[in-house]
């Protein structure tokens, strides 16, 4: 879908290379990279690069016929004279092929869709960062972009705001979107990245699927830039309603190394499949073609459970939990994240990414396992 070749962009100084060194790169269609690297690696240039914002002094960029890739950066560039709802449908007004009316209807069913409504007729000095922000990416969503280029668009917010960015992200990556993203949120690139890519001094050093980059680099100094870096996120991470429920179990399917094993105490069945949606089958197709298995412990098992278990049995091993056993909430163990899910009134996931918590849970499990039949 977009495709650099050899680019190379450098910037005059005196005591180091700045900019963009001879980095080629694909982004292929609903692919989702996050960039990383160093402050002054070349991240920013790169991004401004793929966007058309920089004049390559060697080097090819390619979009295929008819695409359009939409840049946000850090900084909003919202118009202040406009309303929220004006911000959303000016592009689109000059420059779509499409009635007023549609392109009004699809700003508000945004609008709606990411709790913003009540925003609609603020001036953007009335709004936080947080929803600066969020309104921003909602323009570029607004152009029918297939790809998104955003621009460490969480680094000037506090860890509340934050949050909500990041959850509007992982909604789009759902959608499809292509999207190349500047990131220092470790966490966010493990849960929403097909690739990452990672730059040094302007020049791309790795383009690596996110599972490897993560659990399996050989790299010293890319490990310790790993291991630096998640020192500063946070321990616990929430995710609140549908849209994240489902984005976040996607995202999963999508960071898992393949012939993992999703460790699951007091499965609830159809709740679970009925909160995923239209989405589950995807997530059902994506499971199993990768071999990711779910080993479960439940009280009960639902249709498609049992269907799971006749179609595909060694890929979903049931066992039923005692009922002399409380049910001990429901908990899925991988690697070395725990998270807990809870389905009465708003559906929630709390994530929990400690190797320590993350072995007591999955000897607890063990223990249920053992028990069961």
């Amino acid at each position: 879908m977009l495709k650099a070749q050899n680019i190379t962009k450098k910037y005059p100084s005196d005591d180091e290379f700045r900019g963009i060194n001879n980095i080629t790169v694909t982004v292929n269609r609903g692919e989702v990279i996050c960039v990383l690297g160093a402050s002054g690696s070349g991240k920013s240039t790169l991004l401004r690069a793929l966007a058309g914002l920089e004049i390559m002094d060697s080097g090819l960029i390619r979009l295929e016929d008819g695409k359009l890739a939409s840049y946000v950066p850090q900084d909003y560039t919202l118009w202040p004279h406009l309303t929220v709802l004006e911000n959303l449908i000016l592009a689109p007004n000059l420059n779509l092929k499409e009635s007023k009316s549609s392109i009004l209807e699809r700003a508000k069913f945004l609008l709606n869709r990411f709790e913003l409504n009540d925003f609609a007729d603020n001036y953007p000095s009335h709004l936080s960062g947080g929803q600066r922000q969020r309104i921003a990416l909602l323009r570029a969503v607004m152009m029918k972009p297939e790809v998104l280029l955003l621009d460490e668009i969480t680094s000037a917010l506090d860890p509340e705001l934050t949050k909500g960015v990041l959850d509007l992200i992982r909604a789009l990556a759902k959608d499809g979107y292509a999207m190349v993203i500047v990131t220092h949120h470790m966490s966010f690139a493990m849960s929403v990245a097909d690739r990452i890519l990672f730059l040094k001094n302007g020049e791309l050093i790795q383009d690596e699927k996110t599972a490897t980059f993560f659990t399996a680099q050989t790299n010293r100094e890319i490990k310790s830039f790993i291991l630096d870096i998640a020192k500063r996120d946070e321990l616990i991470e929430v995710f609140k309603g549908t849209e994240q429920f489902q984005a976040y179990h996607m995202g999963l399917m999508k960071r898992l190394p393949d012939n993992s094993i999703i460790y699951v105490a007091g499965g609830v069945g159809d709740a679970w499949y009925s909160l995923m949606g239209e989405f589950y089958k995807f997530y059902e197709k994506i499971r199993i073609k990768r071999h990711i298995v779910w080993k479960i412990v439940s009280y009960t098992q639902s249709k498609i459970d049992k269907r799971l278990v006749k179609d595909y049995p060694k890929l979903n091993q049931f066992r039923n939990m005692p009922r002399n056993i409380q049910n001990p909430a429901n908990y899925n163990v991988f690697g070395d994240t725990v998270i807990t899910q809870i389905f009465q009134d708003e559906p929630t996931i709390i994530q929990i990414r400690n190797q320590h918590i993350a072995d007591a849970y999955l000897r607890f499990f063990e223990e249920l396992w053992d028990a069961s039949k």
